[in-house]
């Protein structure tokens, strides 16, 4: 799983499943941040477990404040590290 990472699909997968977000809403989101799509603290710490469970990898806490592709960024590098 690692060496494929994590695309744009995925992670949007992963919030509208784990978090409940509306799928039209992260496909229209441009460079907008978890906080700005409403992901409240409690969110946030769902899409941590989920990615941490998936993937093996960690999210920093301030990541609810990066846009999207920030944190595809993020843990895509992480993944790429590990492997």
């Amino acid at each position: 799983m690692a060496s494929a990472g994590i695309s744009r699909s995925v992670l949007r997968d992963i919030l509208t499943t784990h978090i409940g977000l509306d799928p039209e809403t992260i496909d229209g989101a441009g460079g907008a941040s978890l906080a700005d799509l409403g992901v409240d603290s409690i969110g946030f710490i769902e899409l941590q477990k989920a990615v941490e469970e998936q993937y093996g990898t960690e999210l920093p806490d301030d990541a609810q404040a990066w846009s999207l592709d920030g944190i595809l960024d993020h843990l895509n590098s992480s993944l790429r590290r590990a492997s």
